[in-house]
């Protein structure tokens, strides 16, 4: 490709502008979360166990679109650290329900905060009405990947 035509697809691409934000979101998250002693890519894994206390760990891989290995690779970092509990379901015992532990029940109340504060610098001079229509937007976006997941998708160099 020409760098004039790579240019001119940055410039329209939305794929590129959400890949951004997230990795300018790490970097900005990566301090405070640090000192709360969550690293920044075990957030939204804690942020769902605590929600939902109990959780399957196949229902938690799902609900965060990663794959398994990550899944437990993050969960067993977690339980070394003292933040979460696994234990065997009852009804299966193949099946793994996580837990926090009263250490990151402890530590909720300040991600919160420091979340909010991300969310607050995200959404800065964005009026209540741009910012639901925003999270409207980015809620449409998730739906039509989510949709076309299971779609073959082409390769154009094939």
């Amino acid at each position: 490709m020409h760098s004039d035509t790579i240019t001119a697809f940055d410039r329209e691409s939305p794929g590129r502008r959400f890949s951004l934000i997230q990795r300018l979101s790490l970097i900005y998250l990566s301090g405070p979360m640090s000192g709360a002693g969550v690293s920044k890519g075990k957030i939204p894994y804690l942020m769902k166990i605590l929600s939902s206390p109990g959780i399957v760990q196949e229902d938690l891989t799902n609900h965060l679109c990663l794959d398994r290995a990550a899944t437990a690779r993050a969960l067993q970092s977690l339980e070394n650290d003292g933040l979460i509990r696994r234990e065997e379901d009852p009804r299966d015992r193949r099946r793994k329900n996580v837990y926090p532990t009263p250490k990151a029940e402890g530590l909720q109340e300040e991600m919160i905060a420091i979340l909010k504060a991300h969310n607050d610098v995200l959404l800065s001079g964005f009026t209540g009405e741009e910012r639901n229509l925003l999270m409207s937007l980015l809620d449409r976006v998730t739906d039509n990947l989510r949709r076309n997941l299971d779609k073959p998708r082409r390769n154009p160099e094939a």
